[in-house]
């Protein structure tokens, strides 16, 4: 592997024999954004698991990563569905920034020379803050995996392969680099100066009451996801638990420190998950539970983290009532947020649940697993089926299957209950109705009902901002998220302008070249509003939804302090192990 980090960025060419261990572990490393360059024989990301498993370092470490990938069209497509931004060289990523216009996210030019030893990087947007950091490459391999189905992303318009041609001579390779560094440069300046504007109705935090002082925060706990996804069920999502704590003393000899999850403050059974013993080396304590068996989604059954100490030689099996033995806590807000636009009293627990276990509107039309998931999945059908439009057309001019993968987009964008605003009365519409009865789209003005899903994903994170419980970090990311969710809408309402064309367009006229144009329009904003892509006027990555998506996880993070009797609110659990030996 080579690699150049010369700059605000780090550039990693891949060759013929190198690994994914030593890649993920390089990219683990990196304090910078990464470009990672694939050699034409490389056996790294020859398979989509190498690709779901960058992207999890990737949202752990909440770093940007972006592939020059320019001779395969599989890997690309691969990369693609995983939402990694793509560019067939660095001249083409280069170009998209510095003429102001992309086109396509795939263009194929003249090939770059490997990567050698001088300077050969490029920018692809500020860095990132610093989150926690992850456990040994090996564990997240081993214990994690990743079965989510992917939309299938179309590929781009056939274009002539060029001849292969010199590597790109030095002087011309030295100035485009020197301009792309002034241009990162810049844009690492702007991005700290950026103002979020949104179109969506919120408010930040001027209208939110000041935070009272807290305990010193030790560390955190987060909820993962490990993608072992059902139609049927939440499981799969907020199925795993990371803890990292720090400044944690050494437990008392012949003791040990236990990690719980506990249920909420006022259920009547208390809910608790042993999540295992808690080791500590040197002040640092780290653990990752992988889930049970059922993948369980354990946010909709608990809300709150403890650390007891207790006996070493015998394990409980609940933790001990006494709170003399309890030694760290924390917990997802349940207090209710009073305010105007607030009239169900929401906490910032409920907004959670409703984002990544369960929402009650999804659950009366049978679509467990919380809004971000379904957001995520009905999104992925618009960007197959719009791929699936051009290879039909221009090898068959089948009129009839262009008709039939449009009426689907547009009930996916619509919902079954707007979506003959659209298609002509009696359309068969070819989908199943249940997962279809939100739309992704406002399309009947704000009082749509049912709501779409960019809109109520966007209310729930409203009440995250408004919520106690949500730190300055945990702020700054769900306005993020709301800044994209802006994105995605503009993409996809670009792709509903495209398929409302279609559809009223005759037989004649759908076999002439401008449905070409009106496709491959779709499949370009289908893939915008879905993996992103560089805003060539300011440098920056506008993300798309596997970016929300992976990142609304994110916010399941508890703060963790140590634990104070005096000045905590935990309710008192009855005595599980005296009630489990009685049984």
């Amino acid at each position: 592997m080579k690699r150049s980090d010369t700059g605000d960025f780090c550039v990693l060419y891949l060759e013929a024999d190198d690994d994914r261990t030593g890649l993920f572990n390089t990219v683990s490393e990196q304090k910078k954004p990464v470009v990672i360059m694939l050699a034409e024989q490389t056996r790294v990301f020859q398979r989509p698991e190498d690709f779901t498993t960058l992207k999890h370092v990737k949202r752990q470490l909440d770093k940007p990563v972006v592939f020059v990938i320019p001779d395969s069209e599989r890997m690309t497509q691969m990369a693609v569905r995983n939402g990694f931004p793509v560019y067939a060289s660095m001249d083409t990523l280069s170009d998209a920034l510095m003429v102001g216009q992309l086109s396509r996210q795939r263009v194929l030019t003249r090939t770059t020379a490997p990567l050698g030893s001088g300077p050969n990087t490029a920018p692809i947007g500020p860095t990132i803050k610093k989150t926690t950091p992850l456990p040994p490459i090996e564990e997240i391999l081993e214990e994690v995996s990743f079965q989510r189905p992917a939309p299938r992303i179309a590929p781009l318009p056939r274009q002539a392969m060029p001849m292969p041609t010199p590597p790109v001579k030095p002087r011309r390779r030295g100035r485009a680099m020197i301009v792309l560094t002034i241009i990162t440069l810049l844009v690492a300046v702007l991005s700290s100066l950026l103002v979020l504007f949104y179109k969506f109705p919120m408010q930040l935090s001027a209208a939110a009451p000041a935070a009272p002082a807290a305990p010193a925060i030790v560390g955190r706990v987060a909820l993962l996801s490990s993608g072992q996804l059902s139609e049927n069920s939440s499981q799969g999502i907020a199925d795993q638990v990371l803890i990292d704590l720090h400044n944690v003393p050494n437990p008392a000899p012949q003791k040990s420190y236990y990690a719980w999850l506990l249920g909420d403050k006022l259920q009547s059974d208390a809910k608790t998950v042993f999540l295992g013993k808690l080791p500590v080396n040197n002040g640092a304590a780290h653990l990752l539970y992988p889930g049970d068996a059922a993948h369980t989604n354990l946010l909709q059954s608990t809300s709150r983290f403890l650390v007891t100490e207790e006996d070493a030689s015998v394990q409980p099996i609940a933790p001990s009532p006494d709170q003399s033995v309890w030694r760290f806590y924390g917990e997802f807000s349940q207090t209710p947020i009073n305010s105007p636009d607030n009239p169900k009293h929401f906490s910032y627990l409920d907004h959670l649940r409703h984002l990544l276990a369960a929402d009650p509107t999804l659950d009366e039309l049978n679509l467990p697993g919380g809004l971000n998931d379904w957001f995520y999945r009905n999104s992925g059908k618009i960007v197959e089926w719009a791929g699936s439009l051009r290879e039909q057309w221009e090898e068959t001019k089948d009129i009839a299957f262009v008709r039939r993968q449009t009426v689907r987009i547009l009930t996916y964008l619509d919902g079954m209950t707007y979506v003959q605003m659209d298609v002509p009365p009696g359309t068969p519409l070819n989908i199943t109705p249940r997962l279809a009865s939100i739309g992704l789209l406002t399309v009947n003005g704000p009082n749509q009902e049912p709501a779409s899903y960019l809109i109520h994903i966007v209310n729930h994170l409203n009440g995250l901002l408004q919520a106690g419980g949500s730190t300055p970090e945990l702020r700054k990311d769900e306005a993020a998220i709301i800044t994209a969710m802006n994105n995605v809408e503009d993409g996809l309402s670009q792709v509903r302008s495209a398929a409302q064309q279609i559809m009223k367009m005759t037989d004649q006229q759908l076999r002439q070249p401008q449905t070409l144009t009106l496709i491959n329009d779709m499949i370009d904003n289908a893939n915008r509003a879905y993996a992103g892509q560089i805003d060539p006027t300011t440098g920056q990555m506008r993300e798309g939804v596997a970016w929300v998506h992976d990142n609304m996880q994110s916010l399941a993070v508890m703060s963790i302090s140590k634990f104070s009797a005096s000045g905590s609110s935990i309710q008192m659990m009855p005595d599980l192990r005296q009630k489990a030996l009685a049984q």
